[in-house]
């Protein structure tokens, strides 16, 4: 597996590059490309009146720095190398580089959680997460500390689908990474009260019926996997419910307004990543009906 890195010389930089080890550890061709993605207007990126006033040997020598402590912090069996770019919009060049390099994903470092106690994706991230066309993973440091616990290693990849159409797609994409990075796959579905007309007479139903959904889909597509339907008054609270271990990896699909091979995650989803304690991705619409 291949993965594009959005590094900065700084503690989310290093944090990136340790999730992006910890995926694709172990895995075919595993390698890192670290992109070093600079703002086209920044102060030392300019060539001012009169020529080069040795702003682009600060910038060079500078980048060439960076790279350095980059490629320190990959480690041994992990092919790395380094890309920098000066864009108009990070964003845009994160997804030109993933492109150009044929990545599987993007990943980028953690943000400290907000005080109200949710997982906040920064402005870089907000963009990736409606306009990738590959898969976009991240972690708070928070969450970090769980892949620390399991030795840097992850241990299971944990899938979130609902019981509507598309389910298939982000099982069948989670699965794949489970294979990948030889994990076991867990697929978990939340319910809640509204998703019923009456609660109290058709809930325990409606999660009977979810969940022999789940299991009968992963059966048809060959596949191992535990099966969890968790119910909560609200996403908080059933995603609360949920148990975690250390090197656990949580995966989500996006909306389903999303375009072709595009990632647009949705409000729920939002909300349940913003609540995860662990490493985290979102995959693109692959464009399939299933």
């Amino acid at each position: 597996m291949k993965l594009l890195v959005g590094y900065t010389a700084d503690d989310r930089g290093a944090e990136a590059i340790e999730l992006a080890s910890a995926l694709v550890s172990g895995t075919p061709g595993a390698a890192l490309q670290i992109a070093i993605v600079l703002p086209a207007a920044a102060p030392f990126n300019a060539v001012y009146p009169g020529g080069d006033h040795g702003y682009s040997s600060i910038l060079s020598a500078q980048v060439d720095q960076w790279a350095e402590q980059a490629l320190a912090l990959v480690p041994a069996g992990i092919h790395a190398t380094v890309a920098a770019r000066s864009v108009p919009s990070v964003a845009e060049g994160l997804i030109g580089l993933a492109q150009q390099y044929e990545a599987d994903g993007i990943v980028l470092g953690g943000r400290k959680r907000h005080r109200a106690g949710f997982f906040l994706p920064g402005a870089i991230a907000n963009a990736l997460l409606h306009s990738s066309p590959v898969s976009v993973f991240m972690s708070s440091p928070a969450a970090l500390e769980t892949l620390r616990s399991a030795n840097g290693k992850l241990t299971r990849l944990t899938a979130f689908v609902g019981d509507r159409p598309g389910a298939k797609d982000v099982i069948e994409h989670s699965a794949s990474l489970a294979a990948a990075c030889s994990l076991p796959l867990r697929v978990v579905t939340l319910v809640l009260p509204f998703d019923v007309q009456d609660p109290e007479r058709d809930l325990e139903g409606h999660v009977e019926n979810t969940r022999s959904y789940l299991a009968e889909l992963t059966r048809s597509m060959d596949l191992e996997a535990s099966i969890e339907v968790v119910v909560g008054r609200n996403l908080d609270e059933a995603t609360g419910q949920l148990s975690w271990q250390g090197g656990d990896l949580a995966l989500l699909g996006s909306a389903r307004l999303a375009a072709a091979r595009r990632l647009f995650i949705g409000p729920k989803a939002q909300r349940i990543l913003g609540k995860l304690s662990v490493p985290m991705g979102v995959v693109p619409n692959p464009g399939s009906s299933s």
